[in-house]
């Protein structure tokens, strides 16, 4: 299995919330950010975005998608000088799944999407995404993206029975299409996974790892699935992932393992052999090291452990890099 249909299939979202806004000019809204994941569709119409991160403007037109991250506060607007609304008072004039507001002129319509997914499940797309990411109508999309669109454009405006389930769906196959659209563009710059994904050569190794994490793999092993040399395969994987292959192994063993214990998948010495740990020693070493707790400990105190920042996840596997 590729990593990203392993992320993706993994992904739990808790809730979500779906709502087609129709913006008459002049109109703006602005956010202090909220820790769900964001999809926006322009259906019609254009506007302006920025983000605290990314202040210059970035031009909204009919078929952008953009996504956004985390907390990130933001503004979307058709003009610098509209009259910026808090988004709690727009959603206060909410009527069902749809919005309507702004100054009367032309409209400007968005589907929007809004969801909360579990924090350990977001945890390797937060390391490898940008906070932002803004998809071009213009530029190259697959077929199935565009279908997709137009799927989620077409529900949105004439809704039928079950149609929050419909747009649910298709708000999941949009953020998969989009992930793989970003993946394949040129010009930004990719990390992690990611990056390696895009490596025809490291690409056979990190589905390796991915389709088995309980075999028990070398460096020379995964060199081989790769088809380079040992000393090759071991700096170009640092190079591109950001880390020794090894620690990346140990990062998606880990994160394996603690699905397994929330889920309670059976004994801790069970899981740690079904993520390729033979020794409970060692998974305890391991698991202790990356999310700060024992598995033990991370299975009893689960309503109330702090799960690591994203910035202090990296900063510990760059150690065991």
């Amino acid at each position: 299995m590729d990593p990203l249909s392993d992320i993706f299939s993994s992904l739990r979202i808790r809730k979500a919330k779906f709502t087609t806004l129709d913006a008459t000019a002049p109109w703006g809204v602005v956010s202090n950010g909220d820790p769900s994941i964001k999809f926006v569709l322009v259906v019609r119409g254009s506007g302006v975005l920025t983000t605290r991160e990314n202040p210059e403007p970035v031009a909204l037109r009919a078929g952008d998608v953009f996504i956004m991250f985390g907390d990130e506060p933001y503004r979307v607007f058709d003009h610098e000088r509209s009259r910026i609304e808090d988004c709690v008072d727009v959603e206060a004039l909410r009527e069902g799944n749809r919005i309507q507001f702004g100054g009367g002129g032309s409209t400007t319509t968005f589907i929007s999407g809004f969801f909360d997914v579990d924090s350990l499940d977001a945890r390797p797309l937060l390391n490898v995404l940008p906070k932002l990411l803004h998809l071009k109508s213009e530029q190259n999309r697959s077929r199935a993206f565009e279908a997709v669109l137009e799927l989620l454009a077409a529900e949105a405006e004439t809704p039928g029975l079950g149609s929050e389930a419909v747009v649910r769906r298709l708000f999941e196959l949009l953020f998969v299409h989009a992930i793989r659209a970003y993946s394949q563009q040129f010009g930004t710059t990719k990390t992690g996974w990611l990056a390696a994904v895009a490596d025809k050569n490291l690409a056979q190794a990190m589905e390796a790892m991915h389709a088995n994490p309980q075999t028990p793999w070398t460096v020379d092993r995964l060199a081989q699935k790769a088809g380079m040399s040992r000393s090759a395969f071991a700096a170009r994987f640092k190079h591109v992932v950001g880390q020794a292959p090894l620690a990346y192994l140990t990062e998606w063993r880990i994160y394996q393992a603690a699905r397994l214990i929330e889920a309670n998948a059976g004994k801790i010495s069970v899981i740690g052999r079904r993520v390729g740990y033979q020794s409970e020693a060692a998974f305890t070493k391991a698991f202790r090291k990356l999310l700060g707790h024992a598995p033990g400990e991370y299975r009893k105190s689960l309503a109330t452990i702090a799960v690591p920042t994203t910035s202090a996840f990296n900063e510990e596997m760059q150690e065991a890099a």
